[in-house]
């Protein structure tokens, strides 16, 4: 079995899942920073990250998504090269400009299938598990 492990990043005074991963367009790898959601359904970035990238969104699947109070948001979905440490997968994801909790969501669709993803409150860890 392979692993990578992350320590927690320090955001607003608490130590929470944050961790630094990379998505790719036109051939170049782009890091970027999310919180490892096992409560969302999707991953989704602020749009800001997607015009960073020089992403052309206008061909993407547009969405309404439900977040956390229950209201909707519009995301405009996409696939995408991703890397989680070493790991490389194909990943849906999307980006939206009412994203409003201060960071990116890295949620379960096409991630918690493949990997165990184990959080560690106690040590201050989140890791990846890939057999």
């Amino acid at each position: 079995m392979r692993l990578v492990e992350f320590p927690y990043t320090l955001y607003k005074d608490l130590q929470v899942p944050i961790i630094p991963l990379q998505l790719q367009n036109g051939g170049e790898w782009f890091e970027l920073w999310a919180f490892v959601d096992s409560g969302a359904t999707f991953s989704i970035f602020a749009a800001r990250e997607a015009t960073g990238m020089g992403l052309d969104l206008s061909q993407a699947l547009q969405r309404m998504i439900v977040v956390g109070d229950g209201s909707f948001i519009p995301a405009s979905f996409v696939k995408l090269p991703m890397r989680i440490g070493e790991f490389e997968l194909e990943a849906e994801v999307g980006f939206s400009e009412k994203l409003g909790v201060g960071f990116n969501l890295l949620g379960r669709k096409d991630i918690f299938n493949a990997f165990r993803v184990c959080f560690s409150d106690d040590k201050k860890v989140v890791s990846f598990h890939q057999e």
